[in-house]
């Protein structure tokens, strides 16, 4: 099984996992030999697939953390409750209906916090890029499964596991209270800054009257945006100051942040956050987080700093950025046969680097904020 940026499919790859759509409708089936008008049907909402190789359907095994389904029925419910939230409601009818959103929601998270507990295996942080999707709620999602994971290597019983996720889904929710247009925008005055900062204190007066929800939910979205040196905002919190749940947070949506709209490497990302621990960031949380996830995970497809490209078959736990690679392509980009297949262990090749990963489809200009 092998993971590739749908850029990069040709007719004739076979599937080795189903594809659904936004709303978990399968859309193709394991086996599909792909064509022209499979891929370029799918290419819009689609950004990797897996797909069946004899390269290494001998030694991989690709598990989902969360199952597909789960997760579409997850942001579908997320898009409900912030609709109801953001719409308060007043009639009898529509105060019901926005319980029922509570919830359900509530009910199917509880299911996500279950998956993540019984798995063995550590996050894959790729399969969440799997939809081209850029919405607050597929943000939402993916910072609370990065929370969570965290939280859970920080030994944080499943009670409160469920409150640091919800807080995690919640954190932003503020913003629907701003302009669309301030909030895509880049070049801020400082008055707009200002305004956009509101959000956080927006989201703890909308989330602290919910009685469906743990106030601690709601200082979640407060205390995001504190750092642990004192130069954060609302109110310039230090270190332990900030509640644990929302110091977990802060690490988990900028990582989220520097992935998908940064289009950075995870290990790239991973370093951005150990140059800001002990000024943004607890180093205690993004250890933990170094710990809970797969930052290349087995299947995906890379490039290596000597031109060759080839599929992460292992990685060491205690150096997650340095995996195992069977190589596909050599240096001068000619295809190997199968017999000419060969195995680098980046551990050990220290001058070798991964510079390309083909599940994160294009490479913006970084710039962090």
């Amino acid at each position: 099984m092998r993971l590739v940026s749908i850029n990069n499919c040709e007719s004739g790859m076979v599937l080795a996992k189903p594809i659904y759509n936004e709303d978990a409708r399968l859309l193709l089936n394991v086996g599909t030999t792909l064509t022209e008008a499979h891929i370029n049907r799918i290419k819009k909402r689609i950004a990797f697939i897996y797909i069946k190789s004899e390269m290494t359907d001998d030694i991989i095994q690709v598990n989902d953390d969360i199952p597909y389904e789960l997760r579409t029925k997850t942001i579908a419910s997320i898009s409900n409750v912030f609709s109801t939230i953001r719409n308060k409601p007043t009639n009898k009818v529509a105060i019901t209906n926005r319980l029922s959103n509570f919830r359900s929601l509530k009910e199917t998270f509880s299911n996500v916090v279950h998956e993540l507990q019984r798995s063995s295996d550590h996050l894959n942080l790729i399969s969440h890029l799997q939809i081209n999707n850029d919405s607050m709620f597929e943000h939402s999602l993916n910072t609370s499964l990065y929370s969570l994971s965290i939280g859970r290597i920080l030994g944080i019983p499943e009670k409160s596991l469920h409150i640091l996720g919800l807080g995690a889904l919640f954190h932003d929710i503020g913003k629907l209270q701003l302009p669309k247009s301030l909030l895509s925008k880049t070049d801020l005055t400082d008055e707009e800054k200002q305004v956009k900062r509101s959000h956080t204190e927006i989201g703890f007066e909308m989330l602290r009257k919910e009685s469906e929800l743990h106030l601690l939910v709601a200082h979640c979205a407060y205390q995001h945006h504190e750092n642990v040196d004192g130069s954060g905002y609302p109110r310039g919190l230090k270190k332990n100051e900030i509640h644990q749940f929302a110091r977990i947070i802060t690490v988990a949506e900028k990582f989220d942040q520097l992935i998908r709209e940064k289009a950075m490497l995870p290990h790239e990302a991973m370093e951005v956050l150990y140059g800001y621990c002990y000024i943004r960031y607890d180093i205690e949380i993004i250890d933990a987080f170094k710990k809970a996830v797969a930052i290349f995970p087995i299947g995906v497809t890379v490039t290596l700093s000597t031109g060759e490209q080839g599929v992460v078959i292992g990685y060491n736990q205690a150096y997650p950025q340095r995996p195992k690679v069977r190589i596909f392509r050599g240096k001068d980009g000619k295809k190997l046969s199968i017999s000419e297949f060969y195995d680098i262990d980046l551990l050990t090749d220290l001058t070798t680097m991964i510079v390309k990963c083909d599940a994160i489809i294009e490479r913006k200009t970084k710039v962090i904020k």
